[in-house]
């Protein structure tokens, strides 16, 4: 067993240092050839600064994947759980949906596409995702369901993936915050696979921890006068919105190291979905928030959490750290009820209660937007 995690340690220290040197690639790439995103409008920098960052965790993964498999086979370990067939054939299709997605965020960043051909790329990838057999089957009694047919599992997974990968897009706008909360989110994700010996699931999730705690280091304390900084750009959100689901699925549809146990399950779910339960309500009240003001609910403004706390006299950097500290304390919160064996939707309905009780208080203390 010893072997296992030492593998897993490797690939998390492997990851790190190939991200760090991906992005220091880009950063030579994107400065040399002037690709930058342009400070102005809605933005808060104010000097040019690549947006290529999220281009190196897709590479970094496959990778890493890619030559532990092939050490796996070199240390005859191809018939433990690192290698299950159907987890292997999850993955490969996860890889290739991403691979999807990263194509066209790569086109965004550059070009930057309209939300419609972003929308068509996110449902191909998330039907492709889908037809290998991974969809949400069990709602561990949320909304009054539990085990659900493929009629309605499959296109509520389809649903959670495109949601999930705009909700990570969306939250993406300050320093630190999109990929700061990815990392707490995959964080707990492999804690809860490397406790319940899923192998394969905590290969992925520890290979794309130690490719964005390299970029989160970039991201928060790289100088823009000394070439060092970086933004994620669509190419990294959108990757990132689609393996985390594919993470987050798979804890609802595994027989963990014990065996099924419904009620553990279950938790596990809760404590998934606390970790991003900002970024998830957010994306609601927005689009509820622009359709009330007859707006496009594609199109960007300055009514985001971040913006909002911002407006309430912090500083950018404690804006960062006032929503990561409210996402652990939601995380914790919702173990704390998930140890008590709270009903799911009481779970749910408190959370949704204390996000809007946070929005009441932000409100009372923001400054008004300057007119334009």
């Amino acid at each position: 067993m010893s072997t296992h995690y030492l593998i897993l340690v490797v690939d998390f220290v492997l990851a790190f240092a190939l991200g760090t040197g991906m992005i220091l690639f880009l950063l030579r790439i994107a400065y040399h050839n002037k690709v930058f995103d342009q400070p102005g409008g809605r933005k808060i920098h104010e000097l040019p600064v690549p947006r290529l960052g999220g281009m190196s965790f897709l590479p970094t993964m496959i990778i890493v994947i890619a030559l532990t498999v092939a050490e796996l086979f070199n240390l005859n370990l191809t018939s433990t759980q690192f290698t299950d067939n159907i987890h292997m054939v999850q993955m490969t299709y996860m890889l290739s949906s991403a691979v999807i997605l990263y194509i066209l965020g790569v086109v965004d960043d550059l070009t930057e596409l309209s939300y419609r051909a972003k929308l068509a790329g996110q449902f191909v990838s998330s039907v492709l995702l889908v037809s290998s057999g991974l969809w949400i089957r069990n709602f561990y009694g949320l909304f009054g369901l539990y085990e659900v047919p493929a009629w309605l599992g499959i296109p509520v997974t389809v649903f959670l993936l495109m949601y999930l990968i705009n909700a990570i897009n969306m939250i993406d706008g300050i320093d630190g915050l999109a990929s700061g909360l990815c990392i707490i989110s995959v964080a707990c994700l492999s804690g809860i696979f490397l406790v319940e010996r899923r192998f394969v699931y905590a290969m992925v999730g520890l290979t794309l921890l130690g490719a964005l705690v390299a970029f989160w280091l970039f991201n928060m304390f790289g100088k823009r006068e000394k070439g060092h900084k970086l933004f994620m750009g669509d190419t990294g959100s959108m990757t990132l919105g689609l393996i985390i689901c594919y993470l987050i699925i798979n804890l609802g549809s595994f027989i963990g190291a014990h065996g099924i146990t419904t009620t553990r399950n279950c938790r596990y779910f809760t404590i998934a979905f606390s970790s991003l339960m900002i970024p998830m309500l957010d994306v609601v009240r927005l689009i509820i928030y622009r359709l009330r003001n007859h707006r496009s609910p594609f199109l960007p403004d300055m009514n985001h959490i971040h913006h909002k706390i911002h407006r309430c006299g912090f500083t950018y950097r404690q804006v960062l750290f006032i929503i990561l500290g409210l996402d652990v304390g939601l995380i914790l919160l919702n173990v704390g009820m998930g140890l008590l064996k709270w009903n799911v939707n009481l779970v749910f309905a408190i959370d949704i209660l204390l996000f809007i009780l946070i929005h009441w208080q932000i409100n009372r203390h923001m400054k008004p937007l300057p007119e334009t």
